[in-house]
């Protein structure tokens, strides 16, 4: 599961990385385009939520999210191999939803909290990497916003969904999220 997850979010990370781009080409007029990837930054944190939910247990989330950004290096991702220490603070971010609940009960509280510390994991290490510190507290605040609403679309809402349709259908019934279905 953790090999197939990192794989299928691997790509779907490159493509985020495309249309990343794209956004910021169409932000630019508005003199926005720093917020370009904010909008769509809880998709990096997928992996991590979706094997988090579905495995629970220790380690998997940040693993999954490792082996992603690994992989979307390996594909192309013009950010190079620093892709995969990003991979990492995501990880580590999204584990610590799970590892709050104990891993004993994954759902809705324990993917919000995930997405809530893997933007504040994330968001510190593009402070360092991105140099945010020059930018105005109002843009770092807007930047944040966006990011954690993004992340709780696309990692907390939309894996929710996800996973529980893939366990309703049987796909999931050899995991617990899949039992408890």
């Amino acid at each position: 599961m953790v090999g197939i997850t990192s794989l299928v979010f691997g790509v779907i990370y490159l493509g985020a990385v495309h249309l990343g781009v794209y956004l910021g080409v169409l932000l630019t007029p508005f003199g926005l385009s720093v917020l370009a990837n904010e909008f769509i930054f809880g998709v990096w944190f997928m992996a991590a939520a979706f094997a988090g939910y579905v495995i629970q247990k220790p380690g998997v989330a940040t693993i999954t999210e490792m082996i992603a950004a690994l992989l979307e290096v390996f594909m192309g991702n013009f950010y190079g191999p620093i892709i995969f220490v990003s991979g990492f603070v995501q990880g580590i971010g999204t584990e610590a939803g799970f590892a709050a609940t104990g891993y004993r009960k994954a759902g809705w509280s324990s993917l919000f909290i995930g997405a809530t510390m893997a933007t504040i994991t994330s968001f510190i290490w593009g402070i360092y990497r991105a140099n945010f510190t020059g930018l105005a507290w109002q843009l770092l605040l807007t930047i944040f916003v966006i990011r954690w609403l993004s992340a709780l679309l696309f990692s907390g809402v939309l894996v929710k969904i996800t996973v529980d349709h893939l366990a309703k259908m049987g796909v999931l019934n050899q995991y617990k999220v899949g039992v408890s279905q």
